[in-house]
């Protein structure tokens, strides 16, 4: 797949999963968020939650796609949050990361968004 590809692909499963969310009640307040510190591709309020997520696309199924949220895309995504927070003063506010799996098809257009609520903490 060339990399003109892989970037519509990658923005196929972005909006796929900004509609899934917006389907659970989430509401989209920023897509590709980007800092000095990272980048997070969607910021949403969820209930009383800012809730930051990372989207992930394959096409070998959600396991592959959970897996690839490794411990240092972590680590930059907190501190990306950590950053958008502050820049909001909105430090106080309760937090989440999830992550949407997106599979694709042969393709690469998204068929299946699986959300995975809580997917890490902060700490982690």
């Amino acid at each position: 797949m060339t990399a003109r590809a892989r970037a519509a692909s990658g923005r196929l499963a972005e909006a796929a999963a900004a509609q899934t969310l917006t389907a659970l009640g989430y509401q989209i307040l920023t897509r590709n968020y980007r800092c000095r510190r990272g980048e997070i591709d969607l910021i949403a309020r969820h209930g009383s939650f800012i809730v930051f997520v990372e989207v992930k696309a394959r096409r070998r199924g959600i396991p592959d796609s959970l897996e690839a949220v490794d411990a240092r895309k972590r680590r930059r995504m907190v501190r990306a949050a950590m950053e958008y927070l502050a820049e909001r003063r909105l430090l106080g506010a309760p937090v989440r990361f999830d992550v949407a799996a997106v599979l694709l098809d042969d393709l690469g257009r998204p068929m299946d968004v699986h959300v995975v609520q809580d997917a890490f903490w902060a700490g982690e």
